[in-house]
């Protein structure tokens, strides 16, 4: 293995080290999270103050703790997303046991609790799933994607995002989305109006406002993500649909995964307008590892996505350079089918016509002077030599 290799595999090793042992504290300040609230009332409908309520992940056993207020109310939040357990204590009543609680994406899932007079050391326990599929709470309409839809639904792979699988195309399964891979519309929306999260955190391309394809997080790290798209909350600023993904993270169970995605131009068919196939060689690869370090208490996650295209001969574009006259601003022999020469004019000797309407000199010899060229967009010793005779 060459030096820079080692190197490179070295610094790779050193990242993951250290996101893994970031504290549970630390990562709970990333806003990829979601919460748990609900009311504490007795059997007579009465609201119960000072209730101790504990959320426990049923993944990574970290515990989550808090007291009812005045009016019985009690809210979780920063929960990482996952499966919870929730009990509910109180001194005179017997304890409450809710299992199989799914907290999801920027979600708030509601856990409303009826305790019943008896000893603690008694517990009623409930096992039916509990899932946040109505926000109480706000006034946001939003569609959560499960990691299940993710991947167990087939998707396109086309050019679109260079040709790799992006985990954005999903968000078509929401209501009012409507586009393609390079711009999207929510309900009617501009285009280049959205805006993407990854664990609450702005993704942003200052080039193209709202395409994300380009930093997508590799496929298989994404747990699960939420759009929403309709009164979504202020501090996301004045998008018009927020796509918030939440990246997978480790548990006490090592699991993974390894994938490789191939494409040959041997299992293609010929195009009918070319006289051979496309020579084309497209491979995906990569994995997921994830596990605790030090059970309960630390836990680390890494994935890799790699991308490989070849190809050549066999296709349909065509790809025109202009010569180098061209470049110059000279476009004396720029002519149509015809042979007529293609006019250029002057934008800067607009001037009435005298008839109501306006026109323009024509460049002489349809040549456009060095001095008025741009220096972004021709070589720049053009535009220095242009600059030297107008100075002249």
């Amino acid at each position: 293995m060459k030096t820079q290799d080692w190197g490179r595999w070295g610094c790779l090793m050193l990242a993951l080290l250290t996101l893994g042992l970031v504290s549970e504290r630390v990562a709970l300040a990333q806003a990829g999270t979601g919460s748990i609230r609900g009311l504490v009332t007795d059997a007579t409908g009465s609201v119960l103050p000072d209730v101790q309520i504990e959320a426990t992940n049923v993944a990574t056993q970290l515990k989550f703790t808090t007291t009812t207020t005045g009016a019985g109310i009690y809210t979780l939040s920063s929960l990482p997303i996952g499966v919870y357990t929730v009990v509910a204590k109180h001194a005179g009543f017997k304890q409450f046991v809710q299992e199989n609680v799914d907290v999801a994406t920027a979600s708030t899932t509601a856990v409303n609790i009826a305790l019943a007079l008896g000893e603690v050391s008694e517990t009623v326990t409930v096992t039916e799933s509990v899932a946040p599929l109505m926000q109480t709470d706000n006034a946001e309409v939003a569609t959560v994607v499960e990691n299940r839809v993710v991947m167990d639904l087939p998707l396109q792979v086309g050019s679109g995002g260079g040709g790799r699988r992006q985990v954005e195309s999903f968000i078509f399964l929401s209501p009012g989305v409507s586009g393609d891979w390079f711009t999207k519309t929510f309900n009617g929306s501009i285009d280049l109006s959205n805006m993407a999260q990854v664990d609450g955190i702005a993704w942003s391309n200052s080039e193209v406002p709202g395409r994300f394809f380009e930093g997508t997080p590799p496929f298989e790290a994404v747990q699960e993500f939420k759009v929403a798209n309709t009164l979504h909350p202020p501090e996301v600023g004045r998008a018009f649909g927020v796509t918030n993904y939440t990246l997978k993270s480790g548990t006490n169970r090592f699991h993974g995964n390894g994938f490789w995605f191939n494409r040959e131009d041997n299992f293609d068919a010929r195009g009918f307008f070319v006289d051979k196939k496309r020579h084309e060689i497209q491979n995906e690869f990569g994995g997921t590892l994830g596990g605790p370090i030090i059970k309960d208490k630390t836990f680390f996650f890494g994935s890799y996505s790699g991308f490989r295209f070849a190809t050549a001969g066999g296709g349909t574009q065509l790809i025109t350079l202009p010569p180098a006259d061209f470049r110059r601003g000279d476009f004396s022999r720029l002519k149509d089918d015809s042979g007529n020469l293609i006019q250029l004019h002057d934008p800067d000797t607009t001037h009435p016509d005298g008839k109501g309407g306006f026109i323009r000199d024509p460049f002489p010899g349809n040549i456009i002077p060095l001095s008025r060229l741009s220096a972004q967009q021709y070589p720049r010793e053009l535009c220095q030599s242009a600059r030297r005779t107008t100075r002249r």
